[in-house]
């Protein structure tokens, strides 16, 4: 299971809120609940080493282990690195759950690691400066969707009004009937557009299932050769679809593999901000479901 990120006002609330909800009872002395949460000061190494070695071990009461750390901008250098393993393997028993007041202070290599949930207050905020810039309900309900509560992506249609429904259709007639590559190039060319990334991505995606091994790694060539920001682009769309759009759209793909497969390419992005290779990750994860 990927670990939770709550960032922004009211962070620390919405992610104790998720601690009772799936310890079915309240945090506070839960035998299955370890809150490392800073008052004052620094989360040190110490702190983090004893949730590691508690979370070896299953639940007693409850259906599933929960820790809470946070502010996670508080952590030491040495604590994060020393949490990665624990966020990069959870066990299954273990559900693992951060909060921060300011994502920027952050170390990417959590951050990247993480499912960012933006907090009430935050997305009210964007919500509200884009009614501000002329958007409909519906144009502003739509953005939001595409946002996938990465509210700093919602600049991209600020301060000027942009036409999203209808950028959204001409991107779709576009991309319809793209090669993998073509489909390759489109999202690379839009990787910091979070509208036409989503429509190039949503096409390239859907179409990986399909796609030959020499094909997978053309396009992981093709979407290397724009660097870091077009592959973390990819690996974004992928774990997105696999999330939310493949139960539906690829139900021959076994729930295990599919789980397996969003959490490879949610690592990967992690790797990719430690500068592991663009390309090699790309293929891997592209390749993923056809070697487990």
């Amino acid at each position: 299971m990927i670990p939770y990120l709550y960032v922004g006002p009211g962070a620390r609330t919405a992610a104790l809120a998720q601690a009772a909800s799936d310890l079915e009872g309240s945090p506070d002395g839960h035998p299955d609940a370890q809150l490392v949460i800073a008052e004052a000061g620094e989360v040190g190494i110490d702190r983090v080493r004893e949730v590691i070695l508690w979370a070896r071990y299953g639940p007693i009461r409850a259906p599933r282990k929960v820790a809470v750390i946070g502010p996670a901008e508080r952590l030491t250098r040495e604590a994060a690195n020393a949490m990665l393993k624990l966020l990069e393997e959870i066990p299954p028993h273990l559900v693992a759950v951060l909060f921060a007041e300011a994502l920027d202070r952050v170390l990417p290599t959590v951050r990247s690691r993480s499912a960012l949930v933006w907090c009430t207050g935050a997305v009210e905020q964007v919500q509200a400066a884009l009614h501000e810039a002329g958007y409909s309900e519906e144009e502003v309900a739509f953005i939001s969707s595409l946002l996938d509560e990465r509210v700093e992506e919602a600049a991209a249609f600020l301060p000027e009004r942009r036409d999203p429904l209808g950028e959204w259709r001409d991107a779709e007639a576009a991309a319809r009937g793209l090669s993998l590559i073509e489909l390759a190039a489109g999202l690379a060319n839009h990787s910091a557009d979070p509208l036409r990334r989503r429509v190039f991505g949503r096409h390239l995606v859907g179409a990986l299932s399909r796609a030959a091994p020499d094909e997978l790694l053309a396009v992981a060539e093709r979407l290397a050769k724009d660097g870091k920001g077009a592959v973390a682009a990819y690996l974004h769309e992928l774990t997105r679809f696999l999330v939310v759009e493949a139960p539906t759209a690829w139900p021959d793909l076994a729930p295990a593999l599919r789980s397996s497969w969003a959490r490879k390419a949610s690592l990967a992005r992690g790797e990719l901000d430690d500068n592991a290779n663009p390309r090699l990750l790309a293929e891997v994860v592209a390749l993923w479901p056809r070697r487990t």
